[in-house]
C-alpha cells in the first residue's frame, strides 16, 4: 500500500472574506491579463476559476494538482499558480501551474493516476466528451484502486438552468462509471461573488475530505467494493461551455491558416 498521510482532512474550511476577495481579484486579473489567448487555461473563465480553486485546497494539503483539458499542446509555460501569489512567505516557493492538453483529458487523467500515487488528476470535461460510446470504457474510475492509485477529480460542465431528467440520467451514468457527482451552480451575473467563491471553496472541502476518508478506508482494509470517486459539476451559462472554447480556436486557428 502508498502512503496515505499526503490524504488529509482539515478542521479550518472556511476562507475568510479577506482571502475570497483576493482570490476572486487574482482570477480576475488572470483573465485580463492574459497574454496567450490561444490558451484556454489563461484565457477560458471556467478553466482558470477551476485552477485557482484547485490549487488553493491542493495547496493547504501539498498535493501535486495536474489539470488536463482538450486542445492542442501550449509550448510556453502557464505561468505560476494562484496560491504563489496569494500566500506570502511559502517555504516551498511560487510553484508553476502544471496543465496539459490532451485529445481525451478524462482518459489522460485516469492513465496518470493509475501510475503516480500522489496525483490529484483534474480534468476538464463536458457531457457530451463523457458520454461518447467509443470512449466509455476509458473513461471509467471502477478501476481506479484507492489503495494503489492517485486521484482523478474531473469537472463537467453543464448549462445552467437545465431539466431535472437530463440531471438524473447523467447522474446515474456518473454513477455506473464510478463517480458521484457534487454539483454547483456559478452565475457571477446573479450571485454574489465573494459567496459564489466561498461555496465553491466549501464544496472542495467536502470532496477532498471524502477522497481523504476514501484513502482511510482502503489503507485500513475496510472499504467493501468500489468507491465512487467525486466528480464535480459545474453549472453556468454557455460562455463557460468548454465545447464553445474549442470551437473558437478552431476558427481561430483557420484564420491563422488563412493569412
Amino acid at each position: 500500500m502508498t502512503d496515505v498521510s499526503v490524504w488529509v482532512m482539515h478542521t479550518t474550511r472556511e476562507p475568510s472574506d479577506d482571502f475570497l476577495t483576493a482570490l476572486d481579484r487574482r482570477w480576475r486579473d488572470g483573465l485580463a491579463a492574459s497574454a496567450s489567448p490561444g490558451c484556454r487555461w489563461q484565457r477560458d473563465a471556467m478553466h482558470t476559476f477551476i485552477t485557482t480553486h484547485v490549487d488553493r485546497v491542493a495547496h493547504r494539503r501539498r498535493l501535486r494538482a495536474v489539470f488536463f483539458t482538450t486542445g492542442d499542446g501550449h509550448r510556453e509555460g502557464h505561468g505560476f499558480t494562484a496560491m504563489s501569489d496569494l500566500v506570502s512567505g511559502d517555504m516551498f516557493g511560487p510553484q508553476e501551474l502544471d496543465a496539459r492538453h490532451a485529445a481525451d483529458p478524462l482518459a489522460a487523467a485516469l492513465e496518470l493516476a493509475k501510475s503516480d500515487p500522489n496525483v490529484l488528476a483534474v480534468p476538464v470535461i463536458t457531457e457530451r466528451q463523457y458520454t461518447e460510446v467509443e470512449c466509455f470504457e476509458s473513461h471509467s474510475a471502477t478501476g481506479l484502486r484507492s489503495d494503489i492509485h492517485g486521484v482523478v477529480l474531473p469537472f463537467l460542465y453543464a448549462p445552467a438552468g437545465e431539466d431535472l431528467d437530463d440531471v438524473d440520467a447523467r447522474e446515474n451514468l456518473l454513477r455506473a462509471g464510478g463517480f458521484s457527482a457534487y454539483t454547483v451552480d456559478v452565475d457571477f451575473t446573479r450571485d454574489d461573488a465573494a459567496q459564489i467563491h466561498r461555496n465553491v471553496a466549501l464544496l472542495l472541502e467536502d470532496v477532498l475530505d471524502d477522497i481523504a476518508h476514501l484513502k482511510a478506508d482502503a489503507h485500513a482494509r475496510v472499504m467493501l467494493g468500489n468507491p465512487q470517486w467525486p466528480l464535480v459539476t459545474v453549472r453556468s451559462d454557455s460562455s463557460w461551455d468548454p465545447d464553445r472554447c474549442r470551437s473558437h480556436e478552431n476558427a481561430e486557428q483557420t484564420q491563422q491558416g488563412a493569412r
